[in-house]
């Protein structure tokens, strides 16, 4: 008797052990995995947010300086722009100082215009930097009427 119930006992320690590892499998093969592990919230869930919430804190007159500032100190160095779905990316030499001054515009836009999505990459082999503004349709909007007015 105690022989069949040890054989019962092992059969259902067999049989929870496989029930485990069948949901773990199912689990895995049915769950989404993440877009990216730098992004995990996807960017169009993040845009829903964003649509409508357009408002720059500057007063006109620290407006006007921002665009000269940006106009003379970053975009002056621009050499390619590539048009995406949500906003541009701006490449540039990868000059002196230019890493640190593109690094503090994002720091002072977001200060004044929270609702910019910034990224930044650094190239290799010298071969430039990238700097991708995005948002919702209403950024690169915003973004288009800025440079038209910079022109």
């Amino acid at each position: 008797m105690k022989n069949k119930i040890r054989f019962a006992i092992a059969i259902l320690g067999w049989l929870l052990l496989a029930s485990y590892l069948l949901v773990g499998y199912v689990y895995k093969e049915f769950t989404p995995a993440p877009s990216s592990f730098f992004e995990p919230v996807a960017w169009e869930n993040q845009v829903a947010v964003f649509d409508g919430a357009i408002s720059c804190s500057l007063t006109s007159a620290e407006l006007q300086e921002r665009r000269t500032e940006l106009k003379t100190e970053i975009f002056a160095h621009l050499i390619k722009k590539e048009e995406i779905n949500q906003g541009f990316i701006y490449y540039f030499n990868d000059e002196e100082g230019m890493a640190e001054n593109i690094t503090e515009l994002m720091l002072k836009e977001k200060a004044c215009c929270p609702f910019f999505k910034f990224d930044l990459s650094i190239l290799p082999f010298k071969k430039g930097i990238a700097l991708k503004i995005s948002g919702s349709k209403a950024v690169k909007e915003l973004l288009q009427d800025f440079e038209s007015e910079n022109s």
